[in-house]
């Protein structure tokens, strides 16, 4: 059961600590260690697909609009088309309003996706997900297009939850494992997620180190098993989940430029060979990054050239349209 977020808090690394950390690089020589070395292990070929949610109900209609999907009895009632057909009952409806759901359209984003990756024959042999519901029905819409939602349950990881600081103005009550299985969610209830607490101020630093930790929980996990493991969180965790992994400095005055960019269910891919103990990545945020600036200076470049055309046109409209000129073009020309 996931109570208010309050109730994951802890008291914060000190401030000298937190220097220290950044001082001294980001991954430690015993970190990099962690992912390359065997230590006596036999290790398989192991992969995680790290995903966004799809698209959330309160970024289409903002904030209130609980209030009109809603009574005042909690009988939800939606009000547009692209509302969800239904959200599964909570004891306290008003915290739809900062734990929103996923649109239709982010439904159905998700679940698309999952018959992707069941016509590619794409495995999958863990799910992982945020307590955030839009994660949770994610990954529900995901295993469900793979027709696998009633063979995987879904382990809820409080770790790959966003930074604790963004939500200090309206901490978020997460629904219970209860109330989830009766909406009809496949929970692994035997599952008990490794991160206890969320720190109240944390920062985007600690935010990165948060995840590196969750990363290296779920690294250890699957490592001699191996196989796909997919993990269902939050735009900056494409960022935040694998930069370690990259030997990376963490880009904490950046990560809300960079999670901006990141549309709903995108999704970032990096492999493990066992012989080579590196990690190959696949739609890296940086990658998705570049790829969108590419293509909005190719739109740009269309729109310049269409605006040109648009302009040489109406010159060659005017010029052929208008009372013949010749005459006052040679009017002072010696004849």
């Amino acid at each position: 059961m996931y109570p208010a977020l309050d109730g994951y808090y802890q008291a914060p690394r000190s401030l000298h600590r937190q220097s220290l950390l950044y001082n001294n690089g980001y991954l430690a020589s015993e970190d990099s260690d962690y992912y390359s070395s065997t230590s006596g292990r036999k290790d398989t070929r192991l992969r995680f697909i790290i995903i966004r949610h799809g698209e959330r109900v309160d970024n289409n209609y903002g904030p209130g609009w609980t209030q009109h999907a809603f009574n005042y009895t909690g009988q939800y009632y939606p009000f547009d088309a692209n509302m969800p057909p239904s959200l599964p009952f909570r004891l306290n409806w008003l915290d739809y309003e900062t734990d929103a759901p996923l649109t239709l359209r982010g439904l159905q984003q998700s679940w698309n996706v999952g018959n992707a990756f069941a016509q590619q024959s794409i495995p999958i042999a863990a799910c992982y997900s945020s307590p955030a519901i839009r994660c949770i029905q994610t990954a529900d819409q995901i295993l469900g297009g793979m027709n696998r939602k009633m063979h995987m349950p879904i382990r809820i990881e409080l770790g790959l939850f966003e930074c604790s600081s963004w939500y200090a103005g309206s901490p978020i009550n997460f629904m219970s494992y209860q109330e989830l299985i009766n909406g009809g969610l496949n929970i692994d209830t035997q599952y008990h997620s490794y991160t206890k607490y969320l720190r109240p101020s944390e920062n985007e630093y600690q935010y990165y180190e948060r995840s590196k930790d969750t990363m290296k929980k779920l690294f250890k996990l699957h490592r001699k098993t191996g196989g796909t493991i997919l993990i269902v969180a939050h735009a900056p965790s494409l960022e935040v989940l694998t930069r370690q992994l990259m030997n990376e400095q963490p880009r904490p005055e950046q990560l809300l430029n960079l999670a901006s960019r990141v549309d709903y269910c995108s999704m970032t891919i990096v492999d493990r060979e066992p012989s080579s103990k590196s990690w190959q990545f696949q739609n890296s945020i940086d990658q998705q990054v570049d790829w969108q600036q590419q293509q909005q200076q190719q739109l740009q470049q269309q729109q310049l050239q269409q605006q040109q055309l648009q302009h040489w046109n109406q010159t060659l409209t005017r010029s052929t349209t208008r009372p013949y000129a010749s005459t006052n073009l040679f009017a002072n020309y010696p004849i």
